[in-house]
């Protein structure tokens, strides 16, 4: 009888191959599963999407299913909200503060505002 050196804690909505054994299968180590339940970057609910959208496209699944984990099972998320410009807040330092903020092009691509041409 083969013995299993770990725990498949991933939520199966999240990891695209459950029944796949090897190494398409998602595991996480411990430390992995201390920033997923922590938060050690103090992320708000945006910061966490941020995050989710940013490694979509990589090739490195495994950090994008990390990050999808984190959106699911976090408890210990920051609190969101926005700047006195209206930029969202995607990660706070300890004290509260904004950390990690949205940039001003994607601001102005969300609230709609066509870029100046270069003349």
């Amino acid at each position: 009888m083969a013995t299993q050196d770990y725990v498949d804690l991933t939520p199966a909505q999240i990891d695209p191959s459950p029944q796949t054994r090897g190494q398409s299968q998602t595991v996480f180590q411990e430390t992995e599963w201390d920033q997923i339940h922590k938060n050690h970057g103090n992320l708000t609910k945006e910061g966490i999407a941020k995050k989710i959208e940013l490694w979509k496209n990589s090739n490195n699944k495994h950090t994008y299913i990390k990050y999808q984990t984190m959106a699911v099972q976090c408890k210990n998320i920051a609190p969101s909200g926005n700047t006195s410009e209206g930029l969202i807040i995607y990660g706070r330092h300890k004290d509260g503060s904004a950390r990690w903020i949205e940039s001003e092009f994607d601001f102005k691509k969300r609230q709609g505002v066509k870029p100046k041409s270069k003349k």
